[in-house]
């Protein structure tokens, strides 16, 4: 099969690589020059097997310096109430570690794997219209810029995979893309030099600080780098001046994290005004979506990258499998576990008292603290896992999204 992919993040690289690997010609289009920045700086350990997948195991990354990342921290403000959940003691059969990765690198490193794989990459290169077809044995078409004015170029292939991310290319070209409306939110963010760990917490954790107004994000890139955010209710939110303004001016929710920074801005602060999207459907006929491209919800349990670069995994081996013309009906179906299992988690995160009483209680069940970190390590299909169980009820006794475990 000839494979076209919009978009060169983890998710695009990923299937990508998933696709040279079984022989199928790849052809990538990404429209910025790498390396660039980007959010989503902290990995989940059941990443781990993915990278593996496509010939990147953990050595290979461990070997570019990464920070390695043990624990997820969670610090409620202004109650002096912490917790700790270190990956080893999860559930049997979850990897015990990651890494905090920058995004500029950690991006770049993935496209050049899969370019070295053999994937043609078109870069940069802006996409401009997708022709989808609407009957089995037609190939869609994707139309790209050549660098001349009111000019593009044509390329026929079996398949487009859009991981173009927020720009959700297909998306918007279908009109199918609507705004989260009762999770909005706002986030202010950029880098920082070194910060002092929270009490308790280890080198390598990732820092979550909740309080009524949103929480904010502490990861340790280097060690003398970090990355720190605040994602909030956009009513919540004050405005007014630079972005430098609007940071320190939020600072007076987190007062954990402004004694920490101790005058420290992020240079340049860098804004998300609206956070979570979905889009209406995330398949159709020899095009799927992966990633952001078909939806994000929000941050704070760093699923992003997880997300795509395991649907891109899957797509990938699927495809290889029913040809351009299959029935995806069981990728699909995964996939929407997984979206499903987060938008679930997150809206628990949202919800107040319930996690909170969860996460930093004296007197959790071991099998509750076990599954809440097969969670948060990204395991979202282990059956055995008291705490999915649980959030499924919830879910059903609310009449809410449910989680799908099958």
């Amino acid at each position: 099969m000839r494979i076209g992919i919009i978009g060169g993040g983890p998710g695009g690289s990923v299937a990508a690589a998933t696709f040279r690997r079984l022989g199928h010609e790849v052809h990538l289009f990404e429209a910025e020059v790498f390396p660039r920045f980007h959010i989503g700086e902290s990995l989940l350990p059941c990443n781990l097997p993915i990278y593996e997948g496509i010939g990147l195991p953990a050595s290979a990354l461990a070997a570019q310096g990464y920070m390695p990342k043990l624990a997820a921290y969670f610090e409620l403000v202004n109650h002096n109430k912490t917790c700790r959940f270190p990956f080893a003691d999860g559930l049997a059969g979850d990897p015990p570690s990651i890494f905090q990765v920058e995004r500029s690198h950690f991006d770049h490193v993935l496209l050049k794997h899969a370019v070295s794989l053999g994937a043609k990459l078109y870069c940069p290169v802006r996409v401009v219209k997708v022709d989808l077809p609407e009957k089995a044995g037609v190939c869609p078409v994707i139309h790209h810029d050549d660098g001349t004015p009111g000019k593009d170029v044509a390329l026929e292939v079996d398949f487009i995979v859009d991981a173009s991310g927020r720009d959700t290319f297909i998306g918007r070209q279908l009109g199918i893309v609507d705004r989260e409306g009762d999770l909005m939110r706002a986030a202010v963010y950029g880098h920082v030099a070194a910060l002092p760990l929270a009490p308790n917490a280890q080198r390598g954790d990732i820092v979550i600080s909740k309080c009524p107004a949103g929480w904010s994000w502490q990861i340790p890139l280097t060690d003398t780098k970090w990355s720190v955010g605040l994602v909030l209710k956009r009513d919540e939110v004050i405005k007014g001046g630079t972005p430098a303004d609007v940071f320190r001016a939020n600072l007076t929710h987190f007062p954990e994290l402004k004694g920490r920074l101790n005058g420290q801005v992020p240079d340049p602060v860098r804004s998300t005004p609206n956070i979570s999207y979905r889009v209406r459907e995330r398949v159709g006929h020899r095009w799927a979506l992966i990633g952001d491209a078909g939806g994000f919800i929000d941050p704070i349990f760093s699923s992003g990258v997880l997300l795509a670069t395991r649907a891109g995994w899957r797509l990938g081996n699927a495809l290889h499998k029913l040809g351009a013309d299959g029935d995806l009906s069981e990728w699909k179906g995964q996939t929407d576990h997984d979206l499903a299992t987060f938008f679930s988690f997150i809206r628990l995160w949202y919800d107040g008292h319930f996690i909170d009483n969860l996460f930093f209680s004296d007197n959790r069940e071991p099998s509750i603290y076990q599954g809440i970190i097969s969670l948060l390590a990204g395991n979202t299909t282990n059956l055995d896992n008291k705490f999915l169980a649980m959030l499924n009820r919830r879910m059903l006794a609310n009449k809410t999204k449910t989680l799908i475990l099958n």
